[in-house]
């Protein structure tokens, strides 16, 4: 049966979630500027999805590096979109949402590194990216 797909691996459809929901919270706002006309820096923020996509599609893959970027930027920019959105949740409903972003960002970085289904998972694919250099 060489057409038969590859079994699910435990972790893997909460790995690819967790990725994904990175991914779609730094889209989405890019993505709405977009859809309302503003172009403007389109190319800086269409390289940086380009890159944020071939990122996440490492840690996928199996790479520690990438996986430590990964987590690193989320956290550490989580953080700090919390931060401002606090401080400018104080004047208007947007900076609440900001906040939340962040809290996503953290969340996400988190469970990447704490989930024990994520873990066992990447801890597989790191070692067939090791195998396979």
């Amino acid at each position: 049966m060489s057409g038969s797909p590859l079994p699910i691996q435990s972790g893997q459809t909460t790995t690819r979630t967790l990725l994904l929901v990175i991914l779609l919270t730094a889209a989405v706002p890019v993505a709405a500027k977009w859809v309302q006309g503003d172009f403007a820096r389109w190319l800086s923020n269409a390289l940086i999805l380009v890159a944020s996509g071939w990122l996440l599609l490492n840690v996928d893959k199996g790479s520690v590096l990438a996986w430590r970027v990964t987590i690193s930027l989320s956290i550490g920019l989580g953080v700090l979109a919390m931060l401002v959105g606090l401080v400018a949740g104080q004047g208007a409903w947007g900076g609440w949402i900001v906040t939340l972003v962040g809290l996503i960002f953290m969340g996400c970085g988190l469970m990447l590194v704490g989930l024990p289904d994520v873990r066992e998972y990447l801890n597989t694919r790191w070692a067939t990216w090791r195998r396979s250099r």
